[in-house]
């Protein structure tokens, strides 16, 4: 067999043509370009099997080449660990488990003695989800007193989910969670041994001697003298929680052997979310033997008349690839109307802001907590009366503490709650004939509760006429047809479009939906 000599005219490879089929092809055009006679057809040809054997490496090189790629990138990453790792060189830390808020009653069935349930006291229940039973702990907050004589012997006191590290983990004691123990190294970390943990809840103490001193939760190191006692706190893609210590000179590190303890709540997320009715058992009581407990048993009854709301999961990863370049491009300085939102946006339950202002000195920003895709918290934020509730007071005071640092010298920052205003519409529709027309009616209010709900929703948001329609021609399960001809704010009539105010959020209730057929 003659060989032809190599030309001296470059061949051009296409890098694009990277899977196994194609590597095949240019490799044997290549081979064929030294040896024209060489047909490569014959699959038990060694040659074949060896070009195949090097399209099959180059496949899976490529492979793993464009997934690192992706990953590198956080428009496009699709692993957990890889977004949160973008995130945080962004400077922006994703907010993780939150805690859910009940209302819970106490009722005094005894008829002379009044009894106190101290703070702290933790009850329970079971949730029922799929084919799994979980149960749910709340906390209460502070003291009530229950007295036979007012009120019928009911009292109410707001609890919060999850309970202390001290209830749950064998390595605890007043300090809480024995994680680990200093090696003095620079830049230690430490894993939580119980999750889920509620995030923003970790106090954090570090053995010196026979005390412990608290240290200080900073959000990035880098800020840190070489003595300040300061940590910061990561999570992974199994959304375990971390403590991480400096390196003696963005932060201190721990002394060599020194124990590293961690007071925290265990629980948080939807599951918190509880409906009424849930909550019936006592399940501990500060300072309280089991003698002592069974006998309050026997006197106090427990129940939720109302809802539990603010419970929810770890940011996902469609809110942090929205809100981790907006911290970023904000550069942890507020100057422009866009950058009070962004770095608010940076805050722990956080959800909504929107920034206005007339005069550059004096900026008001409305902001409102996160919710999870399908919260039923119609108005997260104000309770039932329209007053801002602890959750926002709470996060309030967050936000114009974490922006006071990036305001421009002479700015004024006021934080505002939200205004929520009820969208009236209705819709009339032709349905498929397989469908029934409950079950199309249904559809037509999950869809438009949910994609007009508080998730979907922003402040001074637009909604026009076109959108709701398309949403339901789209959407809606066993419709032919749905035209939307009546929409407005309440008080209000005809078929507008609606613009919201810098403060307001719009929200669709099922009461206020109304459904027709076409004529």
């Amino acid at each position: 067999m003659s060989i032809v000599p190599p030309s001296d005219i470059p061949i051009s490879l296409d890098y694009t043509g990277r899977d196994y089929y194609s590597i095949r092809e240019q490799l044997i055009a290549r081979i064929q370009d030294r040896l024209p006679n060489w047909a490569a057809s014959n699959s038990a040809d060694f040659g074949v099997a060896l070009v195949e054997a090097f399209a099959y490496m180059g496949d899976l090189m490529s492979y793993y080449i464009d997934r690192n790629v992706n990953e590198s990138f956080i428009a496009s990453a699709t692993q957990r660990d890889s977004v949160l790792n973008i995130a945080q060189s962004y400077g922006y830390i994703p907010s993780g488990y939150r805690q859910a808020n009940v209302t819970v009653t106490f009722t005094n069935s005894s008829e002379e003695e009044v009894i106190t349930i101290p703070a702290g006291t933790v009850i329970s229940g079971d949730v029922i989800t799929g084919d799994t039973v979980n149960t749910v702990y709340f906390t209460t907050e502070s003291d009530v007193i229950v007295d036979p004589d007012i009120d019928n012997g009911i009292a109410d006191m707001t609890a919060k989910e999850g309970r202390s590290v001290i209830l749950v983990s064998d390595y605890a004691n007043e300090f809480g969670e024995l994680v680990g123990t200093s090696a003095g190294t620079p830049n230690q970390s430490f894993v939580l041994g119980e999750n889920p943990a509620v995030g923003d809840s970790l106090e954090v103490y570090i053995q010196g001697g026979a005390s412990y001193s608290k240290w200080r939760q900073v959000q990035h190191l880098v800020d840190a003298n070489p003595f300040d006692q300061v940590f910061t706190v990561t999570s992974d893609g199994e959304n375990n929680i971390y403590v991480n210590f400096g390196d003696g000179v963005s932060g201190a590190i721990p002394v060599n052997f020194s124990e590293i303890r961690v007071l925290y709540v265990v629980g948080g997320g939807v599951l918190g979310n509880v409906t009424t009715g849930i909550l019936v058992n006592i399940d501990y009581v500060p300072g309280y033997s089991t003698n002592e407990l069974i006998a309050l048993q026997a006197l106090i009854t427990v129940t939720n008349d109302e809802v539990g709301f603010g419970g929810s999961e770890p940011e996902s990863l469609a809110e942090i690839r929205y809100a981790a370049p907006l911290t970023l491009r904000a550069n942890n300085r507020a100057i422009t109307l866009q950058d009070f939102n962004s770095l608010a946006l940076g805050v722990t339950n956080c959800g909504k802001a929107n920034a206005t202002s007339d005069i550059w000195t004096s900026v008001t920003l409305y902001v409102a907590p996160s919710r999870n895709e399908g919260d039923p918290d119609l108005q997260p934020g104000l309770d039932d009366n329209e007053d801002p509730t602890i959750e926002y007071e709470t996060l309030a005071a967050d936000v114009e503490t974490a922006l006071t640092p990036s305001l421009l010298i002479g700015t004024s920052l006021t934080v505002q709650p939200p205004v929520y205003v009820d969208i009236v519409l209705t819709v009339q529709y032709a349905k498929q004939p397989q469908y029934t027309t409950a079950e199309v009616e249904a559809s037509i209010k999950s869809v438009l509760t949910t994609f007009y709900g508080y998730y979907y929703n922003t402040f001074a948001q637009t909604i026009y006429v076109q959108d709701i329609e398309t949403t339901l021609n789209n959407d809606v399960t066993g419709i032919k047809i749905a035209k939307l001809v009546n929409l407005h704010r309440p008080l209000g009539s005809g078929l507008n479009t609606l613009v919201g105010a810098a403060d307001e959020i719009f929200r669709i209730k099922e009461e206020n939906i109304s459904i027709g057929l076409l004529s």
